[in-house]
């Protein structure tokens, strides 16, 4: 089974980051609900605090996970607001696994 990883990057608007962070909890918690969703986790960057950090692992295709994912219901008030809330365009990396895969824990 393929898996899709990418991160999202929401430089939010100092102002608006209580906002922005709420609201990306409450989508990531509606989400987590999906037959592919996998795994997520909520950052803050070191490096900009007003910038929240979302990394997601899917079973679905990039294809499929755009088509289908973001224009969820539960999105919607969401995405509404996103600009708004904002400082900078929101930035999706999508990841490759290198060959062959290396996986640690502890």
């Amino acid at each position: 089974m393929s898996q899709l990883t990418f991160i999202v990057h929401l430089p939010a608007l100092p102002e608006r980051l209580a906002e922005l962070e709420a609201g990306v909890r409450e989508v990531l918690t509606a989400m987590s609900a999906e037959p592919d969703f996998v795994h997520c986790a909520l950052h803050r960057s070191q490096n900009d605090p007003s910038t929240l950090v979302v990394y997601e692992t899917w079973t679905c295709s990039r294809d499929y996970f755009l088509a289908n994912h973001i224009g969820k219901a539960y999105r919607a008030d969401f995405e509404q607001a996103l600009s708004s809330r904002l400082a900078a365009p929101r930035r999706i990396e999508f990841l490759d696994e290198v060959d062959p895969p290396l996986h640690l824990s502890r």
